[in-house]
Parts: C-alpha cells; structure tokens; sequence
C-alpha cells in the first residue's frame, strides 16, 4: 500500500469516526444532514454516507466516493433495502463548499437542537462564555432559503461564508469546514457546545455579564492561530473513546 493508499485509509477512518461521535453527542438528525471528506487521491473527489444509515451505522466500507459533480466512483457497501445511494440535496451542500474553497477538506452539515435555536436569535451567537469567544467573527449567517436550495442559491451561500470557519443557517442548523476530519469536528462540536451555554444563561440571567477588555481580543487570536489546526491534539483521545465504547467501529 502506497502512501496515498493509506493516507486514503485514514480519511475513512476518520469520517466515520466523525459520523460515530456525532451520534454518539446526540448532534443528529436522524438520516439527514451529512460529513463529507475529500480524498487524498483526487482533490475532486469527496466521501459521504450512504443515506439512509444511522450515523452510529456507518463504516469504512459503506462511505461512498463521489466527484464533486455527484458521479458515483465507489457505491461502498449497503445495508438491505438501502437502494438509494446519497440524497442529492444534501450531497449539493456539501459539493460547492469543497469546490468552492481549498482548505475545506471536510464539511459538516448538522441541524442539532442548540445551533437551531440560537439561529433564530436576532444577535446570533453572543460571546457569553469562552467557547462562545473563540467564534467572534468566525460565523456567517445566512438567511433561510427553503428546503432544497437552488445553484443560484448555494453560490450565494458560499459567497457569503467566504473564509470563514462556520456558516450558520437560519432557521436551518449551521456549517463547518476543516482542514481535517478533527478540526471539522472541533469547530462543529464546540460551536454546538457555545450554543448550548447561551440558550442555558439566558434562560436562567436576565442581564448576563458580557466579558469585557483585552481578554477578549487575546482568547480569539489564541483559537484562530493558522499554524494549529484545531482538533489535532484531541483527536486520539476520540479515537480511543470510540475504542471503548464501540469496539470494531473502524472495521470494514
């Protein structure tokens, strides 16, 4: 097995392993919503679930390899009465971020109860607590658009992301790109984490204390530092959980 054969490897790996932890931290929405990764042998090529399989269901061997128009290059395996291979709406989310930027080598798509909720808010995410600092103009809010967006639509979205890390989705759910598996999950994870913390401080403070001062502007530089790619240092530990508390998670 050549390098990129097994750098191949573990892009599998880790997409499922991401698909196993959102379900795992209760981030899904059933069979909707999706993580999609890029090969590491073709830059025009990204994997994504099956769908119709649970995220706790997915494996290696059921990832599908599609080019980033929607031809199918691998089907990978399926469970019985799975006849379709993707959902092409969701898939077209995922497609024009990857074509659209260089470093998005994974995407994450989630309509988790907290993102939702605080989407809704007129001031969008507060920066109440320290995971909510660490996305001070980090996020871009996109204005709901219907079900199944059109490619007039989507081209908007992108432009409207731009660089940024997250896009959240009124009334929708939210987005996150990534250099790597770990570092789309960081961002997804804590994002979700900070949404939650405000949606409880706000139900229970009428007049929360806002963090003031340099001590800001210092923890936003900590966490948007280019030269760490977020997730890494973690990303093992997950791993072993998985070890743990599904053991043969990674076996075709």
């Amino acid at each position: 097995m050549n390098e990129k054969q097994t750098q191949e490897q573990l892009i599998k790996r880790d997409l499922t392993a991401a698909y196993r932890l959102i379900a795992d931290q209760k981030l899904t929405d059933t069979i909707f919503t999706h993580i999609t990764a890029r090969s590491a042998q073709r830059d025009d090529q990204i994997y994504i679930n099956r769908f119709g399989l649970f995220f706790d269901e997915v494996t290696p061997a059921s990832l599908v390899l599609c080019s980033i128009s929607g031809e199918v290059t691998e089907p990978g395996s399926r469970l019985e009465g799975l006849d379709n291979i993707t959902n092409p709406n969701g898939f077209e989310f995922h497609a024009v971020v990857h074509k659209a930027r260089s470093d998005a080598n994974c995407v994450i798509h989630l309509h988790s109860h907290a993102s939702t909720v605080v989407s809704v808010h007129p001031k969008g995410l507060i920066g109440l607590t320290q995971n909510a600092m660490r996305f001070n103009g980090q996020v871009a809010w996109y204005d709901y658009d219907g079900v199944n967006p059109n490619t007039s639509q989507l081209s908007d979205m992108v432009q409207l992301m731009g660089e940024k890390p997250i896009l959240a989705m009124r009334h929708h759910g939210m987005l996150a790109v990534g250099r790597s598996v770990a570092e789309a999950f960081h961002r997804a994870f804590y994002f979700n984490k900070a949404c939650q913390e405000q949606i409880d401080i706000l139900s229970s403070v009428d007049e929360p204390l806002l963090p003031m001062g340099p001590s800001v502007d210092k923890s936003l530089s900590y966490f948007i530092n280019p030269e760490r790619v977020l997730g890494e240092r973690e990303w093992p530990g997950w791993l072993r959980y998985l070890d743990r508390k599904f053991p043969n998670w990674a076996e075709n």
